[in-house]
């Protein structure tokens, strides 16, 4: 690391300032000159020369291409971490620009936090470092000093460097006197998150695109129409991530113009580019010819300003977490209306999702022990399950942490065969992180809605960190091998004939695991009965050593043993 003192770095600027304010000196050279020293000083492993594994790098850093002054699309410059869970952004700007009075850093940093659920986030030109609470939503009207908590000019550090040890040092973050400091933001954050705000978001998109399909369409059946308007929203999504992401070109949806053909050439283009059933669906004609409706509410409202996220930042986590709860609840027909209410199994009871922290905790006891000493074939020959897998957020979690795996494997064995992305940083191959998918990673649940949005996860999680460039033609796997629709505690030689459209019987045959993950949602023996008679019998038939303990996360113990390959603390 650098040996530079705070009172050297603020003199080193101060005595070249004006050289530094011009606008032909690059936000590239000033993080290598001002940013990277500044950090290390405050105890950062910038360029992880203390060889922590991909998984717990402590900073991750992006390449500086850019050299606009405000970009919708682009990344935050450093993530700092705790292990693996982000703590902060360090968004860098030149020193030229203003950022003590330019109000789109500001808004563009406060997005990045806001989309990450992040306490804070940072934004510095050296000129300037200013700290940002990030838990309220980001108007277009906000100025510059909104949200801002802290404020130095350069010729305040040395005097001040206690006080941004306290708020953004490493050591602040590896005791937790990070969380202390900032934990009145924590409650904010609770309060008003972004879960809640794109959870409602959207609940109505579902209501109106659901009104309106069914104004056209008066013969679906329940089904179909929550099958449809899912289908819909997830194309829009998955194509306005991308955007974000550099793979589609930015404001490609909302450029149609509520041009239908226009339109439907553009997912006929995405069908073929991704060829992973987003987008194989057939869109409403009346629908979507009509500029005025619910489709195109939906598209205008997914960009900045109506939006306040940053898609580039929004991470499969906290969407699988947002889905999660979004399919508690469906879209009702009674009487030729269409209303919200909460699926039968979770009337009288709230939908707690598994916080990220946790579920990770979880499989670095479970998933590395088993991939430790491993080669890169053992690893892609495994297999991964979660048998009442929701949305997926334990198998996205499981996705990244064998992906980092192999890249620690690979620089140690065979480093030509990563892509270096930065200093000390690289990844995989496209087409390897694609094996990964392919080859490891199972998951099986009763809700088919559910099913869907695993899938829908597991795609843009293995678009991360990929752009135009990199991605080929087709890009993605159809993932309908891997993730299965069904009732993985009961199989079809358990169920009677007419029974079997009900329970949902799924067959594994002579499927086994290696290792099971998950949290499996807990049924008590009387929801069992009330809202799943049919299944009750075949519980007390089956699983002999579940002597009145029928609630269904005890079952999904029991049953785990049937499909592992061995018995082992790992798959526990």
């Amino acid at each position: 690391m650098n040996n530079v003192t705070i009172t050297q770095l603020v003199e080193k600027y101060k005595s070249n300032r004006y050289a530094y304010l011009k606008a032909d000196y690059k936000e590239a050279q000033l993080r290598i000159d001002f940013l990277d020293p500044l950090f290390e000083l405050l105890g950062w492993d910038i360029k992880n020369v203390n060889g922590k594994s991909t998984n717990e790098r402590e900073v991750l850093v992006e390449e500086s291409l850019k050299e606009d002054i405000y970009s919708t699309t682009e990344k935050p410059d450093y993530t700092f971490r705790l292990f693996s869970e982000r703590k902060f952004y360090l968004e860098a700007k030149k020193p030229r620009v203003k950022i003590d009075t330019d109000n789109e850093p500001a808004k563009q940093v406060r997005r990045y936090g806001f989309t990450s659920k992040l306490k804070i986030s940072v934004l510095s030109n050296f000129e300037y470092l200013a700290i940002y609470d990030c838990s309220a939503k980001v108007e277009e009207t906000d100025h510059a000093s909104k949200s801002r908590v802290k404020l130095y000019h350069f010729t305040e550090y040395e005097e001040a460097f206690e006080d941004i040890k306290k708020s953004l040092s490493h050591d602040s973050v590896y005791t937790g006197s990070f969380d202390e400091t900032w934990e009145y933001i924590e409650q904010q954050l609770k309060l008003f998150s972004i879960d809640d705000l794109f959870l409602s978001q959207i609940n109505q998109w579902r209501l109106i695109l659901g009104k309106e399909i069914f104004s056209h369409k008066p013969d679906l059946k329940e089904t179909e129409l929550n099958d449809l308007v899912q289908k819909y929203i997830n194309s829009i999504i998955f194509l306005r991530v991308c955007e974000d992401r550099n793979l589609e070109t930015y404001k490609t949806l909302l450029s149609s113009n509520g041009n239908y053909e226009t339109l439907i050439k553009l997912f006929r283009e995405a069908d073929r580019k991704y060829n992973s059933g987003l987008f194989n669906h057939t869109l409403n004609g009346e629908v979507i010819k009509n500029n005025s409706s619910s489709f195109w509410t939906i598209i205008s409202q997914l960009y900045y300003p109506e939006s306040t996220y940053s898609f580039a930042v929004f991470a499969s986590d906290i969407l699988g977490n947002i889905y999660e709860i979004f399919l508690g609840e469906k879209l009702t027909i009674s009487s030729g209306e269409i209303s919200l209410t909460k699926k039968p199994e979770h009337i009288d009871r709230d939908i707690v999702t598994t916080p990220t922290f946790i579920i990770k905790d979880i499989l670095r006891k479970t998933v590395l022990p088993f991939c430790d000493g491993k080669t890169d074939s053992e690893i892609l020959s495994s297999s991964f399950a979660d048998i009442a897998c929701g949305s997926g957020a334990f198998l996205l979690e499981t996705y990244q942490l064998i992906v980092d795996y192999l890249v620690d494997y690979f620089l140690k064995t065979s480093p030509e065969t990563l892509i270096r992305t930065g200093v000390n940083t690289y990844k995989l191959p496209f087409q390897i992180k694609k094996q990964v998918l392919v080859n490891c990673l199972y998951g099986i649940d009763k809700d088919f809605n559910a099913v869907e949005a695993c899938k829908f996860g597991m795609l843009l999680k293995l678009l991360e960190d990929e752009d135009s460039t990199t991605i080929p033609t087709p890009a993605l796997p159809l993932l309908d091998r891997n993730i299965q629709f069904g009732n993985s505690l009961v199989d079809s030689t358990q169920t009677s004939r007419e029974n079997r459209t009900t329970i949902n019987p799924f067959d594994f045959g002579e499927t086994k695991f290696d290792v099971i993950v998950g949290n499996p949602p807990y049924m008590s023996t009387e929801h069992i009965k009330q809202l799943t008679p049919l299944e009750l019998p075949i519980y007390k038939r089956t699983y002999t050593s579940s002597h009145k303990q029928f609630d269904k996360y005890f079952l999904r113990i029991c049953r785990r043993n049937r499909f592992l390959w061995c018995e082992s603390d790992i798959s526990r």
